[in-house]
């Protein structure tokens, strides 16, 4: 998923937001924080801050695949709650980007490697034609 310079705040909010309802308290360490992390990147490049934010978000989506409608539409209510895009929403800007990546018939970008790497492990989707896709820009990177 790309992440925009004016969507980064509200996107890191949102990480923010869903790792304190997805990972156990006693994951989120000082450490291992995914907004310290973030703040570390950022304090040597913005754009690379940005990247893993969206590769956050996608694990994020991943790990909340096998969530029930009624937890996901009590996080989304929690969420708009919060003036903060709902995990529906995500989900949806996730397999645009997924959708982009199988019309075109390749991966041009790691960040796209990572939400098709994301999203091949999901129920749901089209995982032959994802790791297709995969390998093959593996093979690509490679060369």
């Amino acid at each position: 998923m790309r992440i925009g310079p004016d969507d980064y705040e509200r996107m890191r909010r949102w990480l923010g937001f869903m790792a304190a309802r997805v990972f156990p308290p006693e994951l989120l360490t000082a450490e291992t924080d995914p907004l310290t992390a973030l703040d570390r990147i950022t304090a040597g490049s913005a754009a690379r801050a940005r990247r893993g934010l969206g590769m956050a978000i996608g694990d994020i989506v991943e790990f909340t695949s096998g969530w029930s409608a009624a937890e996901v539409s009590k996080i989304d209510d929690l969420l708009s709650r919060q003036e903060l895009p709902t995990l529906t929403a995500v989900r949806s800007r996730f397999s645009s980007a997924i959708q982009r990546v199988l019309r075109r018939g390749r991966i041009k970008t790691d960040d796209e490697f990572h939400a098709v790497r994301n999203a091949a492990d999901q129920p749901g989707t089209d995982a032959p034609a994802l790791w297709s896709l995969l390998a093959a820009y593996e093979a690509e990177r490679s060369r």
